[in-house]
This record gives C-alpha cells, sequence and structure tokens, in this order.
C-alpha cells in the first residue's frame, strides 16, 4: 500500500499540535491543577480526533500512545507504570473516534476511554503500593474529569473539522 506524503505530514503536524498541547502546563503554570487538567486533557482529546478524522485510525493511535511517553518525560505524569495505561487509553479513544465519529455512539466512547483509565489508575496504585493521598490523587485524574475532557475533545474537534472542511487523506 502506497501511502502519499499527505499523510505523514499531518501525522507530524497532529503530533506536533498534541505536544504543543502538553507543553501549555510550562507556558501556563499559575493555573489550578484542575484547570490545567480540563484545557490539556480537552485539547488533546481534540487533537487525537481531529488525526483520526484526517488520517488513520492506526495513525491516531499513536500519536495516542506517544504523549503519555512525553508527559512524563515532561514531568507531567509522576508514575512511570500509567505511561501504557493512558497510552492504551488514548489508543482505543482514537480508534473508536475513527469508527463512530458520524454516528451519535461517538458520545460513548469517553466513558469506555474513563473507564479503562480508572481501572488502570486503582491497578496501578495497588501495585506500586501508592501513599492514600497519592492513589486519591491518580484516582481523581483519571475519573470523572476524563469523561468530561473527551466530551469537550470530541464536540471541538467535530466543530472544527465542519469548519475547516478537512479532506480525508
Amino acid at each position: 500500500m502506497k501511502t502519499n506524503w499527505h499523510f505523514y505530514v499531518y501525522l507530524a503536524f497532529f503530533l506536533a499540535l498534541g505536544l504543543v498541547f502538553q507543553g501549555l502546563r510550562f507556558v501556563l503554570p499559575m493555573l489550578p491543577p484542575p484547570v490545567e487538567l480540563f484545557l490539556v486533557g480537552t485539547l488533546v482529546n481534540m487533537v487525537l480526533v481531529l488525526a483520526v478524522a484526517v488520517t488513520q485510525r492506526g495513525a491516531a493511535a499513536v500519536i495516542g500512545l506517544v504523549l503519555p511517553l512525553t508527559a512524563f518525560f515532561q514531568g507531567h505524569l509522576a508514575v512511570f507504570p500509567m505511561v501504557p495505561v493512558i497510552g492504551l487509553g488514548n489508543m482505543l479513544f482514537a480508534w473508536l473516534a475513527g469508527r463512530f465519529l458520524s454516528h451519535c455512539l461517538v458520545w460513548g466512547i469517553p466513558v469506555l476511554k474513563m473507564g479503562v483509565l480508572y481501572g488502570g489508575a486503582l491497578l496501578v496504585a495497588r501495585l506500586a503500593a501508592l501513599p492514600p493521598k497519592a492513589a486519591a490523587m491518580l484516582g481523581f485524574m483519571m475519573g470523572w474529569p476524563q469523561l468530561v475532557t473527551g466530551l469537550a475533545g470530541i464536540l471541538l474537534a467535530r466543530l472544527l473539522v465542519a469548519r475547516l472542511q478537512f479532506k480525508k487523506i
């Protein structure tokens, strides 16, 4: 299968955009952590949906796997075993968004992602023997805020796709 260069340009663009949005934590350090979580989470989920809308599900899944690794190296993710958990949640989110983007089922995808992240956080907290406060914070971050950021990311991406009229590669 021959892939044209537009595919790689869009893949690089959406990966870079996701990294820039994650880097907002450095530019806006005065934001309270919950606001930062909702802002960055929404923008990253939007990038995943835009990437899948313009490229392919596999490309968006790769972006979803890379972003938590860079978040760990940036110091925004303190527990390394959460990297594959978040990567799996992002990959699942992107894959299913590509499948159901124009269907009403797309609005249920954040629920599934939240379940994966919350369950993974509980498992990591137990296996890593995190202190109760750290486990509670991790559980909160991977709980209902993920649902909100997923829904908001889908909404923003659908508005942008309709407005900018991206062509699928």
